[in-house]
């Protein structure tokens, strides 16, 4: 029975994928649908049976590796049941909600966009339930090949395609560092089981485990946007907005913080390495933060705060703290999905026309659902009580001051960062100005029932899940306590970024512009993302062309083509040289013979 929760998401990839030009869009979107549901309706018994007793589904011998043989299975304990439920529960609400989004373009080729989700949504499962790392990196491979298709899913915009290929070769890089982690973690355990690694971790050599750890996470730097990797994951917003949901929330970012939980035994063996993987979190956490503070699309904002969010989480992970971060994790599919849903919601408002923040104004009369989905899930990512936010990032920020002062102060400064752009974000579309009148004629309405109802559960979740920390962290066998002179501390933190935000963009106690003005250099680094990312497309990208282009004039059109066309010219010139030899007149032949004979005589007679 288990088996079904891969099962169904692969039979509605194939059914819609082969015959789904046949029955139609709205057709594969309902298969979709179902898969989803059916899958996590499986999820729940095997949930509940592993959280008494973890237990393994062998599926079948893949292939033997001297005298070791790979077999596929899935392993079924609390981290990945849970997360397994979590994944298939928000992927149905955005695949209901994907309807009503994409129901405008039902008639062209919709039904791929389907396949591609129900394949995005096998893959991300075949990682998280699989017991091997083999199988992890099919996964692995599969969210990469979905997320490559669906980022690029307009295809006909040039911008969607060189997102999609950006988003295909950051990936790649990340992916070849976690095969070279697997092939030591193989050489140095002889097994890629899960179980037979950490029953072993601590009877093999600890440089080379380091070695595999920083190999291992040099994939999930790529696969969750981190600091260097990380230019792709913004620029994947040129998808569809549940795509960008599903991509942020539940699926593929996810995977690379889920992959080190998954394998923690290992990273704890190797504690210098633990500290890398925290150093890139709070890098991370803090160059996007500062990056959201700036931009104005609609998503790139909320892009931004996944990739600082999943920054606190590996600094967690960094720091020994795994339950607060696959808490967080949890809590986050909630209020990212939601903050998705509810930006998709204004975009689907202006017919998918509207995409910067300063094109719409004024929502909140004319889209309130909208407008309190997306001011839960702002209140749930500051972090404010009751909300789920609050729960999770408090046990992050109460391990950070427990690891040193600073650290705590840092986490705490990003936090402040996160409730001020979420919040100016809103206050932008939802009050002041109706700007939308000056961009488009039509007047923005509320989104069908389709979309609101996945949106108004996600609401609820935003504001519930948080209450369940307890349970959640006693079944991962932990145990952490809110403490609350940290709990009020960073509730007054998020409270003061969110009061800016209102200041400047609700009541104009500041003029925008003017700051604008005044902190250009600053707000242009902040936007270009420290300029990282013309530093990867200008130099690096434009350089290798460069340096291709230069290759190609010098070293195949002058030197290898010259040596071929010299060498032409040349066999030519020796041609018509022999060619006045012979001329079939027989008076040269006789002259040309003498010339040779004295030549002959005169050669011997000084011989001698």
């Amino acid at each position: 029975m288990e088996v079904g929760i891969l099962l169904f998401p692969l039979l509605s990839f194939l059914i819609v994928g082969l015959f789904g030009r046949r029955i139609g869009d709205l057709a594969s979107a309902i298969i979709t649908v179902l898969g989803s549901i059916f899958a996590f309706l499986l999820s729940i018994p095997a949930s509940t049976k592993a959280l008494s007793s973890p237990f393994s589904v062998p599926l079948y011998e893949f292939i033997p590796l001297g005298n070791y043989t790979l077999r596929l299975g899935l392993y079924f304990d609390a981290l990945s049941s849970l997360t397994a439920s979590l994944v298939c529960f928000i992927a149905t609400l955005i695949f209901i909600y994907s309807i009503g989004y994409m129901q405008n373009l039902f008639g062209l080729w919709t039904y791929k966009f389907y396949a591609y989700l129900s394949f995005f949504l096998f893959s991300m499962l075949m990682i998280v339930l699989s017991d091997n790392l083999l199988g992890m990196f099919f996964g692995w491979e599969g969210v990469g090949l979905a997320s490559y298709l669906l980022i690029g899913y307009f295809h006909q915009q040039k911008y969607a395609t060189n997102s999609a290929f950006e988003a295909f070769v950051m990936n790649r890089i990340g992916d070849w560092l976690y095969l070279f982690g697997i092939f030591v973690v193989f050489y140095l355990f002889g097994s890629l089981n899960l179980l037979d690694i950490f029953g072993k971790v601590n009877t093999v050599d600890a440089s080379l485990l380091g070695l595999a750890v920083l190999l291992l996470f040099g994939g999930a730097v790529g696969k969750s946007g981190q600091f260097p990797l990380h230019t792709w994951l913004p620029n994947a917003m040129a998808g569809p907005t549940p795509v960008s949901a599903l991509l942020h929330s539940s699926t593929m970012v996810a995977a690379g913080v889920y992959m080190v939980a998954r394998l923690y035994p290992i990273f704890e063996s190797a504690p210098q390495s633990l500290k890398v993987v925290a150093v890139i979190g709070g890098l991370t956490a803090l160059f996007a933060s500062l990056a959201a503070t700036s931009h104005t699309d609609i998503k790139k904002i909320i892009a931004f705060s996944t990739m600082s969010q999943l920054g606190l989480m590996f600094l967690a992970l960094g720091i020994g703290d795994k339950s607060s971060a696959m808490f967080h994790l949890t809590t986050h599919a909630f209020f990212k999905a939601l903050l998705f849903l509810a930006a998709g919601s204004i975009i689907h408002a202006f017919h998918h026309h509207a995409h910067d923040i300063y094109e719409v104004g004024g929502l909140k009369k004319y889209m309130p659902l909208t407008y309190a989905s997306f001011f839960v899930g702002a209140l749930a990512l500051a972090g404010i009580f009751p909300f789920s936010g609050f729960w999770s990032k408090d046990l992050i920020i109460g391990s950070a001051y427990e690891a040193s002062f600073s650290l705590g102060l840092f986490v705490s400064f990003v936090s402040f960062l996160t409730a001020y752009y979420i919040f100016r974000e809103g206050f932008v579309m939802f009050y002041g100005e109706e700007r939308h009148k000056k961009h488009f004629e039509e007047e923005p309405q509320e989104s069908p029932s389709i979309m609101l109802i996945p949106m108004l559960i996600l609401a609820v979740g935003s504001l519930v899940v948080g209450f369940f920390e307890g349970w959640y962290m006693s079944v991962l066998g932990d145990k952490k306590e809110i403490h609350l002179d940290v709990a009020i501390s960073s509730v007054v933190i998020a409270l003061a970024g969110i009061g800016i935000a209102y200041l400047v963009f609700v009541k104009k106690v500041l003029d925008p512009e003017k700051l604008y003005q005044s902190l250009k250099p600053m707000h242009t680094t902040f936007k270009e993302q420290f300029f990282t990312e013309k530093l990867y497309h200008k130099i690096l990208a434009g350089g290798y062309m460069l340096y291709s282009k230069m290759l190609y004039t010098v070293g195949e059109r002058q030197l290898i083509d010259g040596l071929v066309n010299g060498s032409y010219l040349v066999a030519g010139s020796f041609g018509r040289l022999f060619r006045n030899l012979q001329q079939g007149r027989v008076n040269l032949y006789i002259l040309f013979l003498s010339i040779g004979l004295s030549v002959l005589i005169l050669i011997t007679l000084l011989w001698r």
